[in-house]
């Protein structure tokens, strides 16, 4: 199961879950901003959802930003839906100081940069509100599923709250992505479907 990032949609994860190294696994990508989720969008509605869509069996769940967020959440609340993780640049708890960031930029970007094609910029401005209180950080030492953590090495704004997720969770491996930014599983699908790969064999 793929879940995408704030300024994304499931097409992002097209490259990867077509890659030749997937072609035994059935991949399915979820979307986030579900029409069904948009008023009062809400972290537990969207993992509410996804265990909806997981039913009764374990999924191999890949999130990456706030894919990974939603993806953290479901491990904690449904672990019996969880079989594994791959979580790209997780925040378990986003700092003050970037939420406040990413707001300023996404008030002065125009909506066709900043937005994927389902949301308007005040729907993605009152998603981002909704995480300000967020913090994952008690639960991550109870998941117990087979878990690799990566960051791309140019990922500033991720890679400590990467290596801090890795480290809370027992037993996670991390992985820093050389050469690579927020957004490498656009950039190096093949080596996000490579790490992916990896993961499975292993777990």
């Amino acid at each position: 199961m793929f879940l995408h990032g704030l300024g994304d949609s499931p097409t992002a994860w097209d490259e990867v879950v077509a890659s030749p190294l997937l072609a035994d696994y059935r991949c399915l990508t979820l979307p986030l901003f579900a029409p069904e989720l948009l008023d009062g969008w809400s972290i537990d509605k969207a993992t509410d959802m996804l265990a909806t869509k997981m039913g009764g069996t374990p999924a191999h769940i890949v999130g990456l930003s706030l894919g990974a967020i939603v993806a953290l959440n479901t491990a904690i609340r449904y672990p019996q839906h969880v079989a594994s993780l791959v979580l790209s640049a997780p925040q378990a708890k986003l700092p003050a100081t970037l939420m406040r960031t990413q707001k300023v930029l996404m008030r002065l970007l125009p909506q066709r940069v900043i937005c994927p094609p389902e949301l308007t910029k005040r729907q993605l401005i009152a998603i981002l509100d909704s995480l300000n209180n967020l913090d994952l950080t008690p639960g991550l030492s109870d998941i117990n599923v087979p878990t690799t953590v990566a960051c791309g090495a140019k990922d500033k704004a991720n890679l400590r709250a990467s290596q801090r997720t890795a480290a809370a969770i027992p037993n996670a491996s991390l992985e820093i992505i050389a050469d690579a930014s927020h957004q490498w599983h656009t950039q190096m699908p093949q080596r996000f479907a490579q790490l992916i790969a990896h993961h499975l064999i292993h777990s």
